[in-house]
Order: C-alpha cells, then structure tokens, then sequence
C-alpha cells in the first residue's frame, strides 16, 4: 500500500470512539425531513441478483453496454483495487463498510436541500482505511481540490465545494453543505436524541408501518411539506379543479390529512413489494369523496378481467353518477356551471336520454383490458399492431344499456363518414346479442390514419348481465362474455387495481416482431439475423417476467399504495 494511504489512514484512525450498534436514524440530525434507510445494504444487493429475470436481462446488448460504459469500467476497477487492498471480496467489504446500514436525508424545505449520508461499519480500521484509500485515489487524479480540517472534533476531506466527508468511529459521514455535516457531528458527539431526526415520533410511526425486515424503507415529514407555499397551493388546487378531483382526489385527501408518509421495499416469496403508506383513517374521508371510494362493507373493485393472452388489466371504482347527483357540493360553481352547460349540450345528440340520466344509470364500477386474441380481422394488415382493448362498465339500472345502444349507433353513424364508411353487423354470441363495425378497406376518400391503426380493431357492444361491454374486436368480446356472466364474487377491498403480464407482452411481440426488428436495425446498426435473433430473446425474457400489480386501498387506519412484482 502506498506510504500516502499509511499516512492518511494513520490520520484518520485516532477519531472518535466507536459508536454503539443501535438505530442507525440516532445519528441522523433533526434537521432532515426525508429519510431512506437501508438497515443490510447486502442483502438489497444480494436480494436483486438472486432475481432470475434481472439476472437474464444482462444478456441484453443495451444492458451489456452499460456495464461496459467508461463509467462503469472505472466503477469495477476501482472496486477492484479496494479488493486488493482491503483483502476481501466486495460483499465481506460491504458487511466491513456498510454492515450496520445505510441512511441518507435531506431537508426538503430548502432548496438546495442540505443532503446528509451516514454509513455505518462493522470494523473500523477497514473503514479508516477504506476513506484513506478514497481520498488518495481523488488527490492522485488531481482534477479535483482536496481539504483537510477538522471539525467537532473529527477529521475531515472536502472534496471539490460540494462535497465534505468525515469519520466517527465506524461511522461515515458524507454530506453536500459544512452546515449538515455539522449538524451530524454535532449530534455524533452530544449523542443527544432531542438532537437527532428520531425525536419525531411520526418516524418511529413510519418504521413500524413499513412492516417487518423490509429490505429499504423511508420517512417523509408531511406535515412540513404541507406547510410550505407549494403544498399549500397543490391541496387547494386538486379541490378546485374537477380533472384532478377525478383522477386522485381521494389520494389527495388522504395525503391532506396525513403527518408522514412511510415507504416500504420489501422481498417476497416470488419477487419484491413496494408499499406506501399514509395514516389517514377512512372515515375521515371528505364525504364528497365518496365517488372514489365506497361504503364500507362494499367492494372496493370487482375482480380483474383476465382472458387468455391478456396484457393489461384494470378495475377501478368510480361513482360517476354520484358525482352527477351531489355536483353542488363536490364541484365549485364555475366549475360546475361549465359543466351543466356542457351537459345541455351533449344531451342535445343523446336519442331518448341526457348526459345527466346516463350518468346516474351507469354503476360505479370500471374494467379495462388489453389483449392479444390472434384474429386477422381484416386482408388490409395495420402498419401498428396494438393489443385489442375492451372497457367495461357495471350498471344501477337496466336503461343505461338500451340506452347506450342507441348512443353508440348514432356515434357509429356519425363516425362512419371520417373513416370512410362503418359496415353493421349482428350477432349472437354465447346467447348474448352483439352490435359489431367494420372499416372500410377501400375507402373512396383519404382517411387521416397513416399507420392503419384502425384495421387493428373491429369495434363492438353487448350488455352483459349487469355489465355493459365495449370491445376492440369479437374474439375478445367472446372471451369476456363468460367471466362477466359469472357472479362478481369478493371482488377487492382496493379502490384501483391495475395488472400487466409478462406473457401476453410475450404472445403479442411474438405476433408482432416486425416493428421491433426494424427500431433494431435502425437503432443498433445490426443485420437482420441479429435483430431477429435479438427481439427473439427479448420476447423469451418478457414471458418470464410474471405479473406487475398496483393497487390503491383506503383502510381503516391508513391509505397504501402497493406495487407487486412477481415473476412466477
């Protein structure tokens, strides 16, 4: 080892005493908002290679490229040299370096926000050492200034303005501002709790909600955030404004009535979970936002439609009728006033019925799903091959489809002249009646679709028991009709579910390859062979990534996002 790395690491050693092996977030200071916390840095590490599928996708050329980037490159060499000298293989180095977590945080009220880094070690001559070696190989460049000082006691680098490095013991810290790092030494040697960010109890809150042994997890002080202008400002807009009112205005509430927001990453049996959770209890839930969210003992959505050769599925609930009848209270006036004019309006091309009825007729929950079906609807092939689409809308009243019947045909009508033409046909299907459209192939004046997206689809409708349809094409209309004539038995406690599937990405790219090969070609620079050869092994790698879930559940005491992966 060179004589400067014996001096430096000889500099460093005599810090402070070593400090005990207890909550990591002790030596975080108060002054942090945000917290991410990683208690075993190498089980994360550990926990992402076991994972067949990101194991799998290091074949990949565009992956291949990024371990073989400069940056990359520099990366191993330099993990490396800290190999050889520090005499062990990187994960013994982690456990030696970084063995007693992990935590990073930064005050989110300021701007730029002062960002503190504290890792803890399990032997501390190996982490003197390993700080001795950074700062020489930084020095040895000399592309960068670096300073020694010390501070509260402690020795510490500056490397170029933005970046001040110290040690206590096992523990390093790293920071962007001397006034953070500060902060955590001062708190490194008072070892005064009040001092540090764990005298807030919403933090304790947050690692509890989390669950147990979560690979990662993090804490947002909300209740700061809410108090700044721009927090202030988003809650009072997302009230006002009917868009965002539909899209998450119960997620906006929930976060409104929170103090923290707590996050999770965590392995399963089959994959990993990410959970966020908000406190917010849901019978405090404004009542106005009953539209997202129904009476308890209810389902929160009805069951995933999921055909053969699915690709995305959602359900969701949506009370769109009870926002019709309670617009008074839920919509402000000139809001609502637009709205009332607009419904006028569209009533005027409705047959038989008004905007307003077909709101209050419809139910409150929605499906949506993609499919691949393997149908050559027609002899004209689209120049963009998409997955068939199908939406599906429960009903209060049997009205709304005989209603909507004559809505879509007037529609089909009306739409019938921008794409030259709309060809009707009936059918019964598994003893439902079915209203289908096709497209003109040959048209007898220019139609505004360049790629032929529409030869992707023929356009149909049907009522389903208590479910009214609309399909890209029959053969998913037919696969449907018998999950829909089944009872929607349990259904979900979450409000939104969405799902995609590896394998119908698979099946799809398999029917579809040629848009694939050629981005290949013209992206890469490569033969044919080798694009087909190339998307070959992506469509093999796409079956094996399972299945991706979100779901949104408001709970009795508290508010979770979950996303869920899970590869078998």
């Amino acid at each position: 080892m060179p004589r400067r790395i014996v001096a430096l690491f000889a500099f460093l050693l005599p810090a402070a005493p070593a400090v005990a092996a207890d909550d990591l977030l002790q030596w975080m200071p108060r002054e942090a908002r945000f917290v991410f916390v990683a208690d075993r840095p190498r089980e994360v590490i550990e926990t992402l290679q076991s994972l067949p599928p990101l194991q799998a996708a290091k074949s990949f050329p565009q992956v291949r490229a990024v371990y073989e980037s400069p940056g990359a490159k520099q990366f191993f060499q330099l993990l490396s040299h800290y190999e050889m000298e520090l005499g062990a293989k990187w994960p013994e180095l982690l456990d030696k370096l970084a063995g007693g977590g992990i935590a990073f945080g930064f005050d989110v009220l300021q701007d730029p926000a002062p960002t503190l880094l504290v890792v803890r070690g399990t032997d501390e001559a190996a982490t003197a050492k390993a700080l001795a070696i950074l700062v020489h190989v930084v020095e040895d460049d000399g592309q960068t200034k670096v300073t020694h000082s010390t501070r509260h006691g402690a020795e510490t680098v500056a490397i170029g303005p933005d970046l001040v490095l110290a040690r206590v013991g096992p523990l390093v810290y790293v920071a962007n501002k001397p006034a953070i790092l500060d902060a955590g030494l001062a708190l490194a040697e008072s070892k005064n709790p009040a001092d540090s960010v764990t005298a807030n109890p919403t933090v304790a809150a947050a690692k509890a909600a989390v669950g147990p042994h979560p690979l990662a997890w993090a804490w947002l002080d909300f209740a700061a955030v809410k108090r700044t202008p721009k927090g202030k400002d988003f809650f009072e807009n997302t009230r006002k404004d009917l868009f965002q009112t539909l899209v998450f205005g119960s997620s906006a509430d929930a976060a409104r009535r929170s103090d923290y927001l707590a996050a999770g990453f965590t392995r399963t049996a089959d994959g990993l979970r990410f959970q966020l959770t908000l406190p917010a209890k849901r019978a405090e839930l404004a009542k106005e936002l009953g539209i997202h969210v129904p009476p308890v003992g209810t389902p929160g959505s009805l069951p995933l439609l999921e055909p053969t050769g699915v690709v995305y599925s959602q359900s969701f609930y949506l009370d769109l009728g009870k926002l019709w009848t309670d617009r008074k209270t839920i919509i402000n006036d000139e809001v609502r006033g637009q709205l009332e004019k607009a419904e006028k309006q569209i009533s005027r091309l409705l047959p038989g019925t008004t905007l307003g009825k077909l709101l209050q007729e419809a139910g409150p929950y929605h499906r949506i799903v993609f499919g691949y079906t393997g149908e050559n609807l027609y002899a004209t092939e689209p120049g963009r091959p998409i997955p068939v689409p199908a939406y599906v809308l429960s009903t209060r009243d049997p009205k709304f489809s005989k209603s909507m019947d004559g809505v879509l045909r007037t529609a089909a009508l009306l739409a019938g002249g921008q794409f030259g033409g709309l060809k009707q046909h009936e059918e019964v299907i598994d003893g439902i009646h079915v209203v289908e459209y096709r497209f003109n192939e040959k048209p007898t004046k220019p139609v505004d679709d360049p790629d032929g997206i529409r030869f992707n689809l023929e356009p149909c409708f049907a009522a389903v028991g208590d479910s009214f349809v609309v399909a890209g094409s029959p053969g998913l209309l037919k696969k449907l009709i018998p999950e829909l004539k089944k009872p929607a038995a349990g259904g979900s406690p979450a409000v939104w579910r969405n799902k995609i599937y590896g394998a119908g990405g698979a099946a799809f790219l398999t029917a579809h390859p040629d848009p694939i090969i050629t981005e290949t070609v013209l992206s890469q620079g490569v033969g044919l062979a080798e694009a087909k050869r190339q998307v070959a092994g992506l469509t093999t790698w796409l079956a094996t990534l399972g299945t991706a879930e979100i779901t949104i559940e408001h709970g009795k005491d508290a508010y979770t996002l979950k996303v869920e992966w899970n590869y078998k």
